[in-house]
């Protein structure tokens, strides 16, 4: 009889035990506050997430509020211990004069913390007229490139091209930005017709090509923005 209670009381021990085991999502902190920063500045912060359980933690997903992203986690489920970095990128574009909290929802499988919740926090200056921001510089940006020789590009080229022979170019697309605006030109936009159609095949759909090229150019515009050996 005896042995039958400790038996039991050991059971419902393990029992208690088991049922406390579970994961448990923390946060290094909760909130990040940074500041006062002007408009136009991408606010980053990396939130360093931590299975502080005995059971493994699925983060189920992660949602912002609006103006607010995050990278993707490199692993999404954790082990009792383990941590993960969340990336968090505010742009602060056409917030100006304000004071902001962005909000992210991280859901997991803690039964306690279903629901852990992240803040940006700050105030955000509006822009100087002077200035431009690095979102808007990424958007305007384009890659102009002179496929004509060395010696004809050193004669006379567009203001802000680069020199990439025909004949060089396909050892350059490793080296080419991908999701960028490429325009290029030669002489007369033959080359660069065959140019923009070979990078586009090659996984940079916004190439293009200078219609009628560098002669079109100076018809149309003479020498605007046109750098010569004189001038360079």
């Amino acid at each position: 009889m005896k042995r039958i209670v400790v038996s039991l009381a050991l059971l419902l021990v393990l029992s208690t035990v088991a049922a406390l085991a579970a994961p448990q999502i923390t946060v290094d902190s909760n909130i990040y506050e940074f500041g006062t920063v002007l408009e136009g500045v991408v606010v980053t912060h990396t939130f360093v997430l931590t299975n502080a359980g005995d059971q493994t933690l699925a983060i189920n997903s992660v949602r912002t509020s609006c103006g607010c992203t995050t990278t993707d986690l490199a692993k999404k489920s954790l082990v009792p211990g383990e941590s993960v970095n969340l990336n968090a990128i505010f742009d602060t574009v056409g917030y100006g004069g304000r004071t902001v909290t962005k909000m992210i929802y991280v859901e997991s499988n803690d039964p306690a913390t279903p629901k852990l919740v992240l803040q940006l926090k700050g105030t955000v200056n509006k822009a100087r007229q002077y200035n431009i921001a690095c979102g808007d510089l990424n958007y305007l940006f384009y890659l102009l490139v002179d496929l004509r020789d060395p010696d004809l590009y050193a004669q006379s080229h567009l203001l802000g091209a680069i020199n990439i022979p025909y004949a060089e170019l396909s050892d350059w697309t490793d080296r080419l930005p991908t999701g960028v605006l490429i325009i290029l030109y030669d002489q007369d936009g033959k080359l660069s017709d065959q140019a923009a159609q070979m990078l586009n095949k090659n996984g940079f759909p916004e190439a293009k090509s200078l219609l009628g090229g560098l002669d079109e150019w100076n018809r149309t515009f003479k020498d605007k923005f046109i750098i010569t050996a004189d001038n360079s």
